[in-house]
């Protein structure tokens, strides 16, 4: 199996699992390494347990340089596995549907929207 039929299959199943309910998604701090000595920035951080795993999804904004001192921000999604000393021991950062749709997911959920509208 390759590495990015792997991602896509994580990402599949996190998808069906969220919509079943069987999957909680909360809000916390990004592990250390995603925000230390790098100019990137993660402005949210989600996490879950799956299988013995803990998994996160996150927004990642990067400085994409025009020139010398000339840049704008970027912005792309990540998913990766995070271990018990906040170490990040698998990663995937790119631009696809099916993260964008767990992330919506997973930030909905995360928000608690839908017990504050009593639903």
């Amino acid at each position: 199996m390759d590495f990015n039929s792997e991602k896509e299959q994580l990402v599949t199943q996190l998808i069906r699992e969220t919509n079943d309910g069987n999957v909680r998604w909360r809000v916390k701090p990004p592990p250390y390494s995603l925000n230390q000595a790098t100019e990137n920035y993660v402005p949210l951080y989600i996490e879950t347990d799956y299988r013995d795993a803990r998994i996160g999804v996150y927004e990642l904004r990067q400085k994409y340089f025009t020139d010398v001192d000339e840049y704008h921000w970027t912005e792309t999604l990540g998913i990766c596995i995070v271990q018990e000393s906040e170490t990040v021991v698998w990663q995937v950062e790119e631009y696809s549907p099916a993260l964008k749709e767990l992330f919506n997911m997973a930030r909905h959920q995360a928000s608690g929207i839908s017990s504050i509208l009593g639903m």
